[in-house]
């Protein structure tokens, strides 16, 4: 555990592997909680069944739990921006871990974002499928509310 929350993280701070297996169940709820209904995520046709790519964004929750076990922090957080290369495909049944690193933490127009860089690899091979760069707005405010009124000075 790095912080208690997701708000307490600082660029630097690394945080640590999660590992699991990649299991059909895993797959098929998330599919349907997406509605992906893709014949190769679903094993329809084929004797390999894969994971669609979105699924990083379940890698990163998992990190995040893992390493801020108090959730978001005190306000909410949004799920901002995100950038992926998928460098290979993850099939069922693989072993992964997944890691990051914070490597950024700004203010834009009186609003804090953090900016964490993600790795998923093969956890027996360490080959790696996919990079992500996740931007997160920290203390967001809904339209009309005090916080909401920042000035770009």
């Amino acid at each position: 555990m790095i912080g208690r929350y997701v708000s307490d993280l600082e660029p630097g701070d690394v945080l640590e592997p999660v590992r699991y297996e990649v299991t059909a169940f895993i797959v098929r709820e998330y599919c349907h909680g997406v509605e992906e209904v893709g014949d190769i995520f679903h094993g329809g046709g084929s004797e390999i069944q894969y994971a669609p790519p979105t699924m990083a964004h379940v890698d990163k929750v998992r990190v995040l739990q893992a390493a801020c076990p108090g959730g978001a922090g005190p306000v909410p957080r949004i799920h901002y921006l995100y950038e992926a290369t998928h460098h290979r495909a993850i099939r069922v049944g693989q072993t992964l871990s997944v890691g990051g690193r914070v490597v950024e933490r700004y203010t834009r127009r009186g609003r804090d974002f953090l900016v964490i860089s993600f790795e998923v690899r093969d956890a027996l091979t360490d080959d790696l499928h996919t990079t992500y760069r996740d931007v997160s707005l920290l203390n967001h405010a809904a339209p009309g509310d005090e916080r909401d009124q920042v000035s770009d000075g």
